[in-house]
């Protein structure tokens, strides 16, 4: 189990040339899933491109491993409909996390997820920063999540 915090800013590497292609700024999420990863790429002219985490061969420690770069695609933003983590106008980093029943858990941190399957397994929560250093971060788990402009709903 990953966290966003921990792939981002990772290098992304082929293996046909062992070549740096970017490094991971985003993920993007859809269905309870992470669709891929964001990229910025290396170069005066590349703008972000999009990696499908189904082209990831590996997530490891210090790297992002693909076969080739040709699979890392340029993005033509709002046309996936997949939500942003932490980057973009309707991103999920600081929005406000609400329950089936009504109850606040708190504003979206990062996500767990599953690197083999690109599962979310669950939201890390925040209190704010007092809150966080007395009690500390939460972890909420549940099965699909509901995206709005400006709160998410989390269903258990």
């Amino acid at each position: 189990m990953r966290t966003f915090a921990f792939v981002e800013g990772l290098p992304v590497i082929e293996m046909e040339q062992g070549t740096e292609c970017g490094r991971v700024i985003d993920i993007l999420i859809s269905n309870n899933r992470i669709t891929g990863l964001l990229i910025n790429m290396r170069g005066w002219f590349n703008r972000h491109r999009f990696l499908l985490l189904e082209h990831v061969s590996s997530i490891g420690d210090q790297a992002i491993m693909i076969r080739t770069k040709e699979v890392i695609k340029t993005c033509q933003s709002g046309k996936t409909g997949d939500t942003p983590l932490a980057l973009g106008r309707f991103k999920l980093k600081g929005m406000e996390l609400f329950s089936q029943s009504g109850a606040m858990l708190g504003l979206i941190e990062d996500v767990y997820f599953n690197v083999e399957m690109g599962t979310i397994v669950g939201y890390k929560v925040t209190d704010g920063l007092l809150a966080d250093l007395t009690t500390g971060q939460k972890m909420y788990r549940g099965q699909h999540l509901v995206v709005g402009k400006e709160r998410a709903i989390l269903s258990n």
